[in-house]
């Protein structure tokens, strides 16, 4: 053990206030719009799926309070691991931290995953030949090489440093939004409202609740991503407030929400949208079949390939901030915690993640559902444990006032907690129910990654001995953890 602390690597301090709604808004919406719109319509139907994600949002919503109150509490990088640390101890510190790894791993190869996608279907042939086969689909050279291309790409980006990926996120953020309005408006306005008919899909037991439920256990993956924000408070600038990281927090979960429920109607009214699920990605093509505008569908495209960008850059942004918390005050991988002497920038745990995500690159595009199942229950659970950790300090520190509080007081952190709760329950049952008679392929991926973090841990006890528990609570939490700087 250390005799005497060293001098914790720091991060530069550069984000501003609207670099923090372009991060968070930017790592919600991305792709999945265009990917996704089919199965939610097929699940629930127009108005289902609305629905599904009003009340997926609402619910978000309050979990965002949370989040606001605990990074405004503690700026520091690695948000929730640092909110876990000081609230449950060491080894939830440590399990949150691998169990969001995991999260961002997967969401790097859903990213990826569409990539190939989406330029498969801008530029036809592009794919190439098979290679070999994933869940009784062709893997092609092409998309391997889109991918795999792509996730290199993100991974040099942030290697070069906060100031660089925050530019690129703010441009590419608000081309995306500029132009996902026009086509919006275009849908809105030449579509027809008798198309949306039937407003619900009925399942196979005559209910219109099976399918609401399908498409509202996955909102936890389409709305993720403003937990950025929480991960990188401490390279905040100075200058923005505490007031104004929970407003844009929140400003980024009401409009991703909001521009889910406009695709999905806008969408909708082109076709009946029996007929749209027909289509290979029906959130673009649905446009070129009913309006005859190629240029139309190419837009919407470019809208999802910009948005692919924005979430892959946060969550690489975000998944190297967790893995750089755990390093930096040696709980596992000192390495992560090690900063690139010119660029400032956590470099190898963005190659560490950037690794990872490549082997699910490399399972193919049947993978993608799996992916969003299982990034969804760490994302359930880790909202649950940052709205137990508001819970447990408001009743044992009721001295201390965050600069942010969640409005409502307790009880929005209760519904929120239940909330989280309730989708970390259906995270793993709904898997179950698609796969009657066999173990779930989700279920298989958290049980081999738990084991693979139970290594970790083990292997990591030598390098966790080396400094005393009072300088790994200062190089997790800072000298500022009860107040915002």
């Amino acid at each position: 053990m250390r005799d005497s602390p060293v001098p914790a690597p720091q991060l530069r301090r550069v984000i501003g206030a609207s670099q923090l709604f372009t991060l968070g808004f930017g790592a919600i919406v991305g792709v999945g719009f265009v990917v996704g719109l089919g199965e939610w319509l097929s699940q629930a139907g127009p108005l289902g799926a609305i629905l599904a994600f009003v009340a997926g949002g609402a619910l978000t919503v309050l979990i965002g309070f949370c989040h606001a109150e605990m990074a405004t509490a503690m700026p520091v990088s690695g948000g929730e691991v640092a909110y876990a640390y000081e609230v449950f101890g060491l080894r939830t510190c440590f399990a949150t931290g691998w169990l969001l790894a995991l999260a961002e791993v997967a969401v790097l190869a859903f990213e990826g995953l569409s990539l190939a996608w989406i330029v498969g279907v801008l530029v036809p042939g592009v794919h190439g030949p098979a290679l070999y086969e994933s869940f009784g689909e062709p893997v092609t050279l092409g998309s391997l090489l889109i991918g795999l291309g792509g996730m290199a790409l993100i991974a040099w980006l942030n290697y070069r440093g906060i100031s660089p990926t925050a530019r690129l996120q703010d441009a590419l953020t608000y081309a995306k939004i500029g132009l996902a309005l026009v086509v919006i408006v275009v849908g809105l306005s030449w579509g027809r409202a008798a198309n949306l008919r039937p407003f619900f899909q009925v399942g196979a037991d005559g209910s219109i609740w099976g399918g609401m439920l399908n498409v509202f256990l996955t909102s936890p993956f389409w709305l993720a991503g403003f937990s950025v924000i929480a991960r990188v408070m401490e390279e905040k600038a100075p200058r923005t407030s505490a007031p104004m990281v929970g407003r844009m927090l929140l400003l980024s979960i009401v409009s991703a929400a909001l521009f889910y429920c406009l695709v999905i109607l806008a969408c909708s009214m082109l076709l009946p949208w029996r007929t749209l699920v027909t289509l290979d990605l029906p959130a673009a093509r649905g446009f070129e079949v009913a309006l005859g505008s190629s240029i139309l569908t190419k837009t919407m495209l470019v809208v999802a390939l910009l948005g692919n960008i924005t979430v892959w850059n946060s969550s690489v942004l975000a998944g190297s901030r967790i893995l750089f918390a755990l390093g930096r005050a040696q709980v596992v991988g000192a390495r992560f915690g090690q900063l690139h002497p010119v660029h400032r920038s956590p470099a190898a745990a963005i190659v560490f993640l950037s690794v990872a995500s490549c082997i699910g690159i490399l399972l193919g595009r049947r993978a993608i559902m799996p992916v969003v199942n299982v990034a969804s229950f760490c994302f359930s659970m880790s909202y649950l444990l940052v709205c137990l950790s508001v819970l447990k300090l408001r009743q044992t520190r009721t001295e201390v006032v965050p600069p942010y509080r969640a409005p409502g007081g307790r009880l929005t952190a209760v519904l929120a907690a239940a909330s989280s709760l309730l989708m970390v329950g259906l995270a793993l049952y709904q898997p179950a129910v698609a796969a009657p008679g066999r173990l779930p392929m989700e279920w298989t991926v958290l049980m081999v990654w738990t084991l693979l973090g139970g290594g970790f841990w083990l292997a990591s006890q030598g390098l966790r001995g080396r400094i005393a528990e009072g300088e790994r609570r200062a190089l997790i939490l800072g000298s500022q953890s009860a107040a915002a700087s």
